[in-house]
């Protein structure tokens, strides 16, 4: 790692995207740390997600889904699967990937996965859902690999983003352009869903160190103001003590382009 105090070596300049060795970031000891015993606010994350995808226009087909830096999290596909018609994960780490894909399939879901399908079928009742989701995973899902400053423009009818943008970087110049990039990769009339790490100054893998950008709820959605309309934010689980290592509560925001 470049430097875990965040700053560059002789330098007071934070640490940016190009400073970490993603290659490095250890899938299952994250999973394990932040999903292996569920938590109220991850649910409610989730079913905040599945609602607002479930609402997007148009209503009268299946849709194009994107999850921008998946990572080792299968709730943005599980939010996706009552309207998507294919599910895309954009992710850059190799090893993230080689998790995701190992997990996809597994033929079944692990027990905090189908904890959070129950949660999220819970909040969509009377959709008629599966009991068990991971055939639909496994048929909808394709997972590309792609540093989110590449995404594409006005690609999907809808895009999720799971504590990505302010977790990738120490630099709020890097945060506004991913918050930039994800919102663009959007077709006009689109539907953005994001859940964001608040309070947080960085989180630890398997003993090594990666950035966050601490940034207040106001400060997040005043850069969505600027890219999108309809913005709605609800704060989540915001506490003065940390929720696990890293953060101390979440903001969910969604939005149309």
């Amino acid at each position: 790692m470049a430097g875990n105090d965040g700053l560059k070596s002789g330098s007071s300049e934070p640490l940016g995207n190009a400073d970490y060795q993603w290659s490095q970031f250890d899938p299952e000891a994250y999973f394990l740390h932040y999903y292996g015993d569920p938590h109220p606010d991850d649910d409610r994350v989730a079913q905040a997600a599945a609602e607002a995808l479930f609402d997007c226009d148009p209503k009268t087909r299946e849709l194009d889904i994107i999850d921008v830096g998946t990572g080792p999290n299968l709730i943005p596909f599980l939010a996706g699967i009552s309207r998507a018609r294919s599910l895309t994960a954009w992710e850059f780490s190799p090893s993230n990937i080689d998790w995701l894909q190992q997990e996809l399939q597994r033929g079944e879901l692990r027990p905090q996965w189908q904890h959070f399908w129950t949660a999220i079928k819970g909040s969509l009742a009377g959709v008629p859902l599966p009991d068990d989701p991971a055939l639909a995973l496994a048929s909808k899902a394709r997972i590309v690999r792609g540093s989110i400053f590449d995404l594409p423009e006005r690609e999907w009818d809808a895009a999720t983003m799971f504590f990505c943008a302010e977790s990738i970087t120490q630099q709020v110049s890097e945060f506004s352009d991913a918050c930039a990039k994800f919102a663009k990769c959007v077709r006009p009339g689109g539907t953005l869903a994001a859940a964001f790490l608040v309070q947080s100054h960085g989180y630890d893998v398997a003993g090594k160190r990666f950035p966050a950008i601490n940034l207040s709820p106001e400060a997040i959605e005043g850069v969505f103001l600027k890219l999108a309309r309809q913005v709605r934010v609800a704060k989540i689980g915001l506490v003065s003590e940390e929720v696990r290592s890293g953060y101390s509560g979440a903001l969910f925001l969604t939005a149309k382009t």
